[in-house]
């Protein structure tokens, strides 16, 4: 299940942090069990079943293969918001209200963009319609105002084809974008000009097919050492987060976030639970999957 994420994340304090053992060298190595952190309840069987599914799907499988060769974008590095909205309010309230009127034409565009990668090699691919990124934009531009001050329109004065960085499975490429000038901000907003080829799926999975006490993650990030991951959780009765478990094979590590199961208030899709997930060494080259199968960690910029 893909969740809209909030506009600002708040960060939970994080909690213990579970020590996985097992080799964390590229080479031959067992599958390394998930287990539970200090005075933590043990890892769900079926949560540990779903685990080795997903870690025996990876190695070989498409996914895998754009991983290594293709374009495989970042989650949410699709777009990139201007910096000015952290100073306007009145502007960011309007782009998340979808308030946007366009008096500018679309740029023609034809044929493929290129990606460049950073060891050197390139990618074409076929150019995205700029109307679509704008019908996106504004897509629920009639839907009642949830987000203060409600009186402030974005005008959109030019539609251009640019290039950003991106981060991507293979490192931080430079990517065709198409980007939206607004009237009075410094910054144009930008949405990348080409698809990333990963497969289509779940980005996650829905707590109700998941063992209790047990939730996906959709992102996670370096910690603040080499052994360390973080994850946001959203579980969906907002349960608070417990230690992370960590299923690890020779080609991937599979998170596995977990809770204490008690629900709690919380704004639907507000912000997300810190888990940390620890390990005996480095993650390497080995890939972060969630429950879904879908990578939650990209190389570092």
């Amino acid at each position: 299940m893909l969740r809209r994420l909030p506009a600002a994340v708040v960060l939970l304090a994080a909690l213990a942090v579970l020590t996985v053992p097992g080799d964390s060298s590229p080479g031959p190595a067992a599958p390394v069990p998930a287990r539970a952190g200090r005075g933590g309840p043990p890892v769900p069987a079926g949560a540990l079943e779903r685990a080795r599914q997903v870690a025996r799907a990876w190695p070989g499988s498409e996914s895998d293969r754009i991983w290594h060769t293709g374009y495989y974008a970042r989650l949410n590095g699709q777009s990139w918001l201007p910096r000015d909205f952290t100073g306007n309010d009145g502007a960011f309230a309007a782009f998340l209200g979808d308030r946007i009127d366009l008096e500018a034409d679309f740029p023609p565009f034809s044929g493929p963009g290129t990606v460049s990668f950073p060891d050197g090699t390139s990618q074409a691919l076929p150019l995205t319609d700029p109307r679509a990124a704008y019908e996106q934009l504004v897509r629920y531009r009639d839907s009642p105002c949830t987000r203060e001050p409600c009186d402030t329109v974005l005008t959109v004065t030019a539609v251009r084809p640019a290039t950003r960085p991106q981060s991507t499975s293979r490192g931080t490429a430079t990517v065709p974008v198409w980007e939206f000038v607004f009237a009075g901000l410094d910054e144009p907003y930008a949405v990348a000009a080409v698809e990333s080829q990963e497969p289509p799926g779940p980005r996650t999975v829905e707590d109700k097919d998941l063992p209790e006490g047990v939730t996906d993650l959709w992102y996670a990030g370096r910690g603040t050492d080499e052994q360390e991951l973080w994850a946001l959780l959203y579980p969906g009765n907002c349960a608070g987060p417990l230690p992370g478990a960590v299923y690890g094979t020779a080609d991937v590590l599979v998170l596995i976030g977990r809770t204490d199961g008690r629900p709690t208030d919380c704004e639907p899709n507000g912000a997300g639970r810190e888990a940390r997930f620890r390990l005996t060494g480095p993650p390497g080259n080995r890939v972060v999957l969630n429950l879904a199968g879908h990578p939650v960690l990209f190389p570092a910029d």
